[in-house]
């Protein structure tokens, strides 16, 4: 494995060795940070989705998911679940980045996962 990445870094695998080795706990830091983010946010959608199924009162959400489309799902109001959340942080289980909590982000979020429910 070292042999493949020194062959495909060629002279440049020797200085970012030393340099990973020179910020080691800076970088462990950084990426075990975004980790705790990246599982709180995925978090905060399953908590997103639970709230949704207690308001309308329906466990499938591709069903809950067309009635926000149609608008037909009765007191419908995110800003009570913005303020359930600590850290306002989102992301789809099949994204590695995150979005703020707004309106706009949770329905696109929502739109990513249930792509059939129209």
């Amino acid at each position: 494995m070292t042999q493949v990445f020194f062959d495909i870094l060629g002279k440049y695998a020797s200085s970012i060795i030393n340099f990973y080795r020179e910020n080691q706990t800076w970088l462990n830091i950084i990426v075990l940070t975004y980790g705790i983010l990246l599982s709180i946010a995925h978090r905060n959608v399953k908590r997103l989705e639970y709230y949704l199924q207690e308001l309308a009162g329906v466990g499938d959400m591709h069903r809950i998911w067309n009635l926000i489309q149609e608008d037909k799902l009765e007191g419908l109001d995110l800003e009570d679940f913005k303020k359930e959340i600590r850290i306002p942080i989102l992301s789809s289980p099949y994204h590695f980045y995150f979005y703020s909590v707004t309106t706009k982000s949770i329905l696109y979020i929502l739109r990513k996962k249930y792509p059939g429910s129209n």
